[in-house]
């Protein structure tokens, strides 16, 4: 399943270096952020990570879900990155539900085993309402 617990299983969790207390548009250009940056790259957590933080609207400074931060802009990206990654107000996901499986569709992720199965049902239960409503 997805959610923002999971966060806490990515590479960088724990590790005060993503989000230093001190960070400047210098600080931030060093070498050292740009390979921490590149940690990212393989996460699957980062559209959780971003949803999580809200690196704009929080005027975030650091690393957080594959970008580079100065006061809630980005400065850097990680390869492989994408903008759907961005969404920060992605509102929560009823998981075992249709909705839930068309909310994943939304969000352009795989959905979960449990909105998968609910999605399949749904359909079904409309294919045979059409055939049942048919001439």
């Amino acid at each position: 399943m997805s959610g923002p617990g999971r966060v806490s299983e990515a590479p960088c969790a724990g590790d005060g270096r993503f989000t230093p207390d001190d960070a400047t548009a210098d600080s931030l250009s060093r070498p050292e952020m740009r390979k921490l940056l590149a940690v990212c790259q393989e996460c699957p957590f980062r559209a959780q990570c971003i949803a999580l933080v809200k690196p704009r609207g929080s005027l975030f400074d650091g690393i957080c879900g594959g970008r580079l931060w100065l006061r809630g802009e980005v400065r850097a990206t990680c390869e492989g990155a994408h903008p759907g990654e961005l969404r920060e107000g992605a509102a929560s996901i009823t998981h075992g539900t249709p909705a839930g499986a068309r909310a994943h569709n939304r969000r352009g992720e795989p959905a979960c085993s449990l909105c998968r199965e609910a999605g399949r049902l749904d359909q079904a239960r409309r294919r045979e309402r059409k055939r049942a409503s048919g001439p």
